[in-house]
C-alpha cells in the first residue's frame, strides 16, 4: 500500500526542491518557506495548508518538520539545517527505488523469525526483542545500538543466540592487535597494561618491556583483556557463536548512543541498556535484574547458557513501513542501496 501510494504521488510529479539557505529555526522568516509547506504535504507530514504563501516558519510547520525527522531517524529538533534538507530534497522517484529493493530484502529474510527473537536492523542502528503474545507479535524491548563503522560493516546474517557471558574478558582480534595496538606498543610498550590487556603466549604472561616491538611486524602472541568496568565489552556479552566473529555486547562508552549516528564499532554491535536485556532473556530461567546486577558487582566471570535457544537476525533496512502505516527511510551509510537498485532496476541509477 505505501508503495502504492508513492507511485500515485510519482505520476502527479515530482517533490519540490527546497533551495540552500541558512538554517530555519522556529519563527524565522525565509521565502523558501511556502515550498517547504508543499514538500511536507505531499508526504503527508503536514496535514493541511492553511497558509500557503506565509514565510513564516510557525508551529504548525516546525512540528511537521519533527514528524519527517522522525520518520527518517534525526533528532526531532524542528530545526532545518544541512542534513534535514538533504532528506527533504531526495527524489520521490529514489525513495519509490529504495522502497522496492527493501521489499525484495524482507523477502530474502526467513517467512518464520521465531515466536520470540531479536532483530537487529543496521541502517536504524535498533535492536528489539519481539515476542509472541496470543498469536500475536509484540515487541517488548527496544534499544540504540552502535554498529560496524564503513570500513568494517557489519554483515547481515542469522543466528541463534546460545549463550550469556556476565564479566567477560575481552580476546583482542589480531587485526586489531596488529593494526591499531601494535604501532602504540612500539611507542610505549606499558600501554597496554594501563588498558587492563594482558599479552598471553603458550607458556604464559609476557612483560610487555621484555619485547622488541620495532623488531616485530605482526603480534605473536594473544591479548586479553581483563574484566571489569573498563573491558571493551562491557559487563555483558550476548553470544550467537557465527563464522563473522560478531555478537552483542555492553560498552563503557556510553555517550555514543547519544548520537543519531552510530557506525563505531569494529563490527559488533554495542547494545544500550545490556542489562535490562539480558533480564529480558534470563527471566524465563528465573534471573532477575537485581541476580545479575548481583553477578555483576562480584567482578567474576560467568557464563549463562539458554535453556531454550533465541533467534537473532541481522538485517538492512533502509525503508520499511510501521504496523501504523507509517513510513520510515535511514541513510544508506554502507552503501548498499545503489548496488541493488542497479542490479534489480532497469535504467537504476538515479
Amino acid at each position: 500500500k505505501a508503495l502504492a501510494k508513492y507511485r500515485e504521488m510519482a505520476a502527479e510529479g515530482e517533490w519540490p526542491k527546497i533551495a540552500k539557505g541558512k538554517p530555519l529555526k522556529a519563527g524565522m522568516d525565509d521565502p523558501r518557506v511556502p515550498t517547504l509547506r508543499i514538500r511536507l504535504l505531499a508526504s503527508g507530514d503536514l496535514k493541511s495548508n492553511e497558509t500557503p504563501q506565509s514565510t513564516i516558519y510557525d508551529q504548525t510547520l516546525v512540528a511537521a518538520v519533527k514528524a519527517f525527522q522522525r520518520r527518517h531517524g534525526a533528532e526531532d529538533d524542528g530545526v532545518v539545517g544541512p542534513n534535514t534538507l538533504k532528506a527533504l530534497n531526495v527524489p520521490l522517484s529514489y525513495r519509490i527505488k529504495q522502497m522496492v529493493i527493501n521489499l525484495e530484502r524482507r523477502r530474502w529474510m526467513k517467512d518464520d523469525l521465531g515466536k520470540r527473537y531479536i532483530f537487529v536492523n543496521l541502517a536504524d542502528q535498533f535492536l528489539k526483542v519481539v515476542d509472541t503474545l496470543a498469536t500475536r507479535e509484540k515487541t517488548i524491548f527496544t534499544a540504540r545500538v552502535v554498529v560496524g563503522k564503513p570500513y568494517y560493516d557489519t554483515p547481515i546474517f542469522d543466528d541463534e543466540m546460545e549463550y550469556l557471558v556476565i564479566n567477560p574478558y575481552w580476546n583482542v582480534p589480531s587485526s586489531i592487535a596488529n593494526k591499531e595496538y601494535l604501532p602504540k606498543l612500539r611507542r610505549d610498550p606499558g600501554y597496554l597494561k594501563r588498558q587492563n590487556i594482558r599479552i598471553i603466549s603458550a607458556s604464559g604472561e609476557i612483560n610487555p618491556y621484555s619485547v622488541n616491538w620495532n623488531t616485530v611486524s605482526r603480534i605473536p602472541y594473544r591479548l586479553r583483556q581483563d574484566t571489569g568496568k573498563r573491558n571493551a565489552l562491557g559487563r555483558i556479552k550476548f553470544m550467537f557463536p557465527n563464522q563473522f566473529n560478531v555478537y552483542i555486547h555492553d560498552t563503557p562508552a556510553k555517550s555514543l548512543f547519544n548520537r543519531d549516528t552510530r557506525y563505531f564499532s569494529h563490527g559488533c554491535v554495542r547494545v544500550q541498556n545490556p542489562v535490562k536485556l539480558a533480564g529480558i532473556l534470563l527471566k524465563p530461567q528465573g534471573w532477575t535484574i537485581s541476580r545479575i546486577q548481583k553477578q555483576i558487582a562480584s567482578g567474576k566471570r560467568r557464563i549463562v547458557s539458554l535453556k531454550k535457544k533465541i533467534p537473532v537476525h541481522v538485517t538492512y533496512l533502509t525503508a520499511w513501513v510501521n504496523k501504523d502505516g507509517q513510513i520510515n527511510f535511514r541513510k544508506d551509510i554502507y552503501k548498499r542501496d545503489q548496488k541493488l537498485i542497479n542490479a534489480l532496476l532497469p535504467g537504476g541509477k538515479t
